[in-house]
């Protein structure tokens, strides 16, 4: 019976214990501590394990439950949106958790073939968590990757350590994560097994004392740095960020005119802040501009009253970054864009066209090959990719850059990486969350920007149709936000940074050198194994 109960807890109460550590660690749970020892259960119960079979159950188990907890919001969209019956999404809940999990077997069958959770050691846990991040880079890049939720994200709430995503970006941040669990895991296996009376346990001790030591005052010394460079910096801009809170329900159905004269409204009294530059959340005016001519007409006439109040207070009217729909004609038939256009205070001057789409949100992935995917995606597949660049414009009778991200473009460290290696003076993020309401998902999105706030020390401004709009500065501190489902206006100042990280000029390369580790030490050990196997077969034969 003893024997049922100790199976049992190995098999699911550990993983179950990591499952909830982990996901409590993601918001809205605010309970980011938790991610430093969230793996370490799933290591006792791996740790012996050496069944494939037994790994992939209990790492499943896992990471079903941890997605499911981490991902719930999907539910809500899909029914409420998609028109999806509750079973549908629910079991669509558990297909994608599913999926992701199979990254954590993938990383977990590795650690079993390589030994690196048995008898742990520093080195160990270093070739560990250069595995881990390989498995987390893969999970962000194929099947046009999914990189929500990646486990270095909680370390938002610790400035010291977050410094680090200048130097390696979320993945360094993954790192950090998974080498302070693995030294946990370290530490209360080797002492529970009185293994720290061996030789070797102090070595490791000191090692990582040393790599977690070098952590923390790397991330202080480059929060001095760039805390300095900030207030050294002249190029101040005021900024004013809009949050119209229209309802999904009424841009579904094209209530135009209520965005239009909500966004007047907010536009109108965000010029009394006297800003330089004003942006609008993705889609805020919800139609084809210019080719619907009505509606555009009357944004038009939106942009004069601009021009007229701001002669009335004797400031120059500000640049407007605006989201809507936008049509090209270069092929045929015609393509439809989701769009960043600016405005700056005279005409129109650039357009941004969205490049990395929602699955299922706004294109179907395989439609071709299964057309009844159609009738899973929350809406129509008519969005295409079109001109993604950097927003160039003329503010203050200077060259202005900015680099646009919209929405789930914000979740991709390689999108920042490739636009802020040809400039950009700060980072625009347009989003619509109203798709999910006041769930965790807004939440978690957010958190997303403040990291490449600091990867690309750049301002981050995020404005968000129902929240969570925001002010971030280049160490990640969130200098203004908004609440969710209200209407408001976030002003504030911010300064220009122009200096490319370790991270934008080298720095993203540091999951491709994992995965060339990865590969490296596997096809070593493969061709020990069959090396030595082959050894043992001669010796029978003799």
């Amino acid at each position: 019976m003893k024997f049922g109960l100790k199976k049992f807890f190995e098999t699911f109460g550990l993983p179950l214990l990591s499952a909830l550590l982990l996901s409590l660690s993601f918001p809205k749970f605010e309970l980011q501590i938790l991610i430093f020892f969230a793996l370490v259960p799933l290591f006792f119960s791996l740790k012996d394990e050496k069944s494939p079979a037994q790994i992939f159950q209990k790492v499943i188990f896992f990471g079903v439950l941890h997605y499911v907890i981490l991902l719930y919001w999907i539910v809500y969209t899909l029914i409420k949106y998609g028109q999806i019956p509750l079973p549908v999404s629910i079991f669509l809940l558990f297909l994608l958790s599913a999926y992701l999990s199979l990254y954590w077997v993938l990383f977990f069958l590795l650690l079993n073939f390589l030994n690196l959770l048995g008898h742990p050691t520093f080195w160990k846990g270093f070739l560990a968590s250069l595995i881990f991040v390989s498995i987390e880079f893969l999970r962000s890049v194929l099947l046009t990757g999914f990189p929500w939720g990646l486990i270095g994200y909680p370390l938002t709430n610790f400035p010291t350590l977050l410094q680090i995503a200048d130097l390696l970006g979320i993945w360094g941040l993954s790192l950090v994560v998974f080498i302070i669990n693995y030294f946990f895991y370290f530490v209360f296996e080797r002492v529970g097994n009185y293994q720290h009376l061996r030789k070797g346990f102090y070595l490791d001790l000191l090692f990582f004392g040393v790599l977690i030591g070098a952590f923390l005052i790397y991330g202080q010394g480059s929060f001095n740095l760039w805390k300095r460079t900030l207030e050294t910096s002249r190029e101040v801009l005021r900024v004013s960020l809009l949050q119209g809170n229209i309802p999904q329900e009424l841009k579904e159905a094209r209530e135009t005119e209520i965005s239009l004269k909500t966004y007047e409204n907010l536009t109108l009294q965000s010029l009394k802040d006297f800003p330089d530059l004003i942006v609008y959340p993705e889609t805020a005016l919800p139609f084809y501009f210019p080719y619907e001519k009505e509606p555009s007409l009357k944004f038009l006439a939106t942009l004069e009253k601009v021009k007229a109040y701001s002669e009335d207070l004797k400031i120059s009217p500000p640049a407007i970054i605006f989201g809507t729909f936008r049509v090209s004609f270069e092929k045929n038939p015609p393509l439809v864009h989701n769009s960043l256009l600016v405005w700056n205070g005279k005409e129109i001057e650039d357009l941004y066209d969205k490049e990395k789409l929602v699955p299922f949100g706004e294109y179907v992935p395989l439609a071709q090959y299964f057309p009844f995917l159609k009738k899973i995606s929350v809406v129509s597949d008519i969005i295409k990719p079109g001109i993604s660049k950097n927003l160039q414009f003329k503010l203050k009778e200077k060259k202005m850059e900015v680099l646009p991200l919209i929405c789930f473009e914000s979740a991709f460290p390689q999108i920042l990486v490739k636009r802020l290696k040809s400039g950009g003076d700060l980072v625009v993020i347009a989003t619509n969350d109203a798709w999910f309401d006041k769930t965790s998902a807004p939440y978690q999105h957010f958190q997303m920007a403040i990291v490449r706030a600091v990867e690309g020390r750049r301002f981050v401004l995020q404005a968000a149709n129902t929240g969570i709009t925001g002010i971030i500065d280049p160490l990640g501190r969130v200098i203004k936000k908004s609440d969710l489902e209200r209407e408001e206006i976030v002003s504030g100042e911010i300064k220009l940074l122009h200096k490319k990280t370790p991270f934008v000029k080298i720095g993203y390369l540091f999951p491709i050198f994992s995965l060339f580790v990865t590969f490296l030490w596997l096809i070593t050990k493969i061709y020990a194994y069959f090396i030595l196997k082959a050894k043992y077969f001669r010796s029978k034969s003799l």
